[in-house]
C-alpha cells in the first residue's frame, strides 16, 4: 500500500482550454459578435506573428482553397482580439470567450469593456470614425501586418513543423501579381458596361467590381516574403528586361469572352497564343531562377478580373458564388484589345496609388514597338 509523504501535495490539473476553432465556430454562430471587429494573430514561421481581420479567411478544408482565398492550419492561431483586447490567448491560457480556463469572465463582459475604453480613447484622441473597421468590404487580398517575431529559432523547429510547414507555405495565397495594366479606353468602358449590368441585376454586388484604373491583365501571382525577395524581385525583372523585349507578342492581347474562377471570381478572358505563352514562360524562368516563388499551376489563365465577391458581401447574399446568370449575355463579348508594352510587379494590399492603382514597386516598359 502506497502513502503519500508528508509535505506532498497532488498536482492539480489545469482545466482543458476550448481550441481555436471552438472560437472560431462562436464567433461565426453568435450574433452579438460582430465579426468585423475580431482580429486573429497566427504564427508564420518566417515572419513572426501576423495579423488578419477574421473576415479575410477562409475556415473551408486548407486543401480545397483557390489562390484568392486565405485559409490557417488551426495550429498557427495564436490569439483572437475584439477591437484591440485580447479575448483568446494560447500562448497564456486566457480564455474570455467561453471562459474554460475559470478567467470569470464571458465574452459579453470583456466586448463591453473593450467598448467603452474604445469609446474613451475616442474622446482623447478624436480619431476618424473609420477606425472602428478593421477591414474593407471591397477586397479580401489584404497583407497580414507584421507585430512582432516568434519566439523560436530556425534550429528549434522539429521536423515534423518542417513537414507542416512545407504544406503551409504552399497553402499560403499569393501576395504580389505581375500585369499589364488595361490602359485601352475601349476595353474599360466594356469592362464598366458588364458591371453595371450585373449589379442592376444585384446591387450588393457593386463594392465586389475592379475599378476601372484598376483593371490589368494578370500574367503571374507570386509570394515575396519579405522585404528582400521585393528586391531580388525588381532586380530580376530590370536585368531581364531586354531578353523580354525579345520575346514580346507582335500582335495586342486579344480580349473576349468571359468566365469565372470557382463561381467567386468574374474575368475577362485573354487569348492564349504562342508568343504569349512563350513570354509567360520565360517570365516564370527568370523568377525561379532568382529563387522566387510562383504558386500558379500549370493551368494559370491570363485575365482580366472584373468582378470579386467578398466573404461579407457572400453572407449578404447567401451564397459563396456569383451567379453565372447575370453575365450570361456578355458570355462573348468582345473587350477589344490590348498591347503588351509594360509590366507592373504590384502588391496585393489595399493600398493603392494617386491614381487607384495598386501599390508597384517596380515597373518595366518596354520599348520596341509591337507590330
Amino acid at each position: 500500500m502506497t502513502s503519500v509523504k508528508c509535505g506532498e501535495k497532488k498536482s492539480k490539473k489545469k482545466p482543458p482550454m476550448r481550441t481555436a476553432m471552438d472560437v472560431v465556430k462562436r464567433i461565426m454562430w453568435d450574433d452579438k459578435i460582430p465579426e468585423n471587429l475580431i482580429t486573429i494573430g497566427y504564427e508564420d514561421r518566417f515572419l513572426g506573428i501576423l495579423e488578419k481581420p477574421f473576415d479575410e479567411f477562409s475556415w473551408e478544408p486548407l486543401d480545397s482553397l483557390d489562390y484568392y482565398s486565405f485559409g490557417v492550419p488551426e495550429h498557427r492561431i495564436q490569439y483572437f482580439k475584439y477591437r484591440d483586447t485580447i479575448v483568446w490567448d494560447k500562448r497564456t491560457r486566457l480564455d474570455n470567450v467561453y471562459g474554460s480556463t475559470g478567467s470569470g469572465i464571458s465574452i459579453e463582459k470583456a466586448m463591453e469593456d473593450a467598448d467603452e475604453s474604445f469609446r474613451n480613447n475616442l474622446e482623447l484622441s478624436t480619431p476618424t470614425r473609420d477606425a472602428e473597421k478593421h477591414t474593407s468590404d471591397s477586397e479580401d487580398d489584404a497583407v497580414g501586418i507584421v507585430i512582432g517575431e516568434t519566439s523560436r529559432t530556425k534550429d528549434q523547429v522539429s521536423d515534423n513543423d518542417d513537414e507542416e510547414d512545407v504544406f503551409w507555405q504552399n497553402k499560403l495565397r499569393p501576395n504580389f501579381f505581375i500585369c499589364q495594366r488595361a490602359d485601352s479606353q475601349f476595353l474599360r468602358d466594356k469592362a464598366v458596361e458588364l458591371q453595371t449590368h450585373v449589379c442592376q441585376k444585384q446591387p450588393l454586388l457593386e463594392s465586389c467590381c475592379i475599378p476601372p484604373n484598376a483593371l490589368h491583365i494578370t500574367l503571374r501571382t507570386l509570394r515575396l516574403d519579405d522585404a528582400n525577395q521585393v528586391s531580388e524581385c525588381v532586380k530580376a525583372l530590370k536585368l531581364a528586361k531586354e531578353e523580354l523585349e525579345d520575346l514580346l507578342p507582335r500582335s495586342p492581347l486579344v480580349v473576349r469572352g468571359v468566365s469565372n474562377f470557382h463561381d467567386r471570381v468574374v474575368y475577362a478572358a485573354v487569348d492564349l497564343s504562342d508568343e504569349l505563352n512563350g513570354f509567360v514562360d520565360h517570365l516564370d524562368l527568370i523568377l525561379r531562377s532568382a529563387g522566387l516563388t510562383i504558386p500558379d499551376g500549370p493551368d494559370f489563365v491570363p485575365h482580366i478580373t472584373l468582378v470579386k465577391l467578398t466573404r461579407p458581401v457572400g453572407r449578404q447574399l447567401g451564397n459563396n458564388s456569383i451567379d453565372p446568370a447575370l453575365y450570361a449575355d456578355f458570355e462573348h463579348c468582345d473587350f477589344g484589345v490590348q498591347p503588351l508594352s509594360a509590366i507592373y510587379l504590384c502588391s496585393m494590399e489595399k493600398t493603392r496609388d494617386s491614381e487607384g492603382f495598386y501599390v508597384s514597386p517596380a515597373h518595366v516598359t518596354f520599348m520596341r514597338p509591337i507590330l
